[in-house]
């Protein structure tokens, strides 16, 4: 039904095409193979589309450019890569795809978490209350005090290439739970104390 309401709109050769939501109401694997053949009828005809989604999945894969939008506000436009990988303010990185968000402070080049340093840059931060972004993949695991943080692993859920382990973060009783996504190439076990360290990560000033 989709592919024939899209012929329709293409019959009269428009310079625009507005697609509002057109993968709304189906599952998952249908809407998968229909972003799939939208990305090949485009490369094929070059009309240009505006295309309206609340799924950031689907809007990664299908969009040359994407616009992110706050309160009516633009806060970022460029590439898939560029918003995901590169994100402009805290608001996008929050935003687009998972992360880890942790108040932090920032004196200089140091980073301090409930006035524990971490070893990490504070990658030209202006000194102040910040919030560190991590994404849940970038977050590498490792034996206990070999990272910038440690804490005790209370859960792990297997699934596909990855294991997904909620990490209770030490020194905030137990308060501060984060999740984290982990390769299959060492099992998780709950109970079991592990470093965290983050390999890609940003910071932005607080708000």
């Amino acid at each position: 039904r989709q592919r024939i309401a899209l012929a329709r709109a293409l019959a009269i050769e428009p310079r625009i095409l507005l697609l509002d939501e057109p993968f709304g109401a189906l599952d998952a694997k249908v809407r998968k193979e229909l972003r799939q053949w939208l990305r090949s009828l485009h490369s094929e005809i070059h009309v240009t589309s505006i295309f309206v989604t609340h799924d950031q999945e689907e809007a990664l894969e299908v969009a040359n450019r994407v616009v992110v939008m706050d309160k009516g506000r633009i806060e970022q436009i460029g590439s898939p890569g560029e918003v995901y990988d590169n994100p402009a303010t805290a608001f996008v990185h929050g935003f687009i795809g998972e992360s880890i968000v942790l108040p932090v402070d920032v004196a200089g080049d140091a980073v301090r978490l409930d006035g524990r340093p971490l070893n990490i840059p504070a990658l030209g931060a202006a000194s102040g209350a910040a919030k560190l972004f991590v994404r849940r993949h970038d977050m590498a695991v490792g034996p206990a005090g070999t990272g910038a943080l440690e804490g005790a692993i209370r859960h792990v859920r297997s699934f596909g290439p990855i294991q997904r382990a909620e990490v209770a973060l030490a020194g905030s009783e137990g308060k501060t739970v984060i999740e984290i996504d982990a390769p299959r190439d060492r099992e998780l076990q709950a109970g079991e104390i592990v470093s965290l360290q983050p390999r890609r990560y940003r910071i932005f000033a607080a708000q």
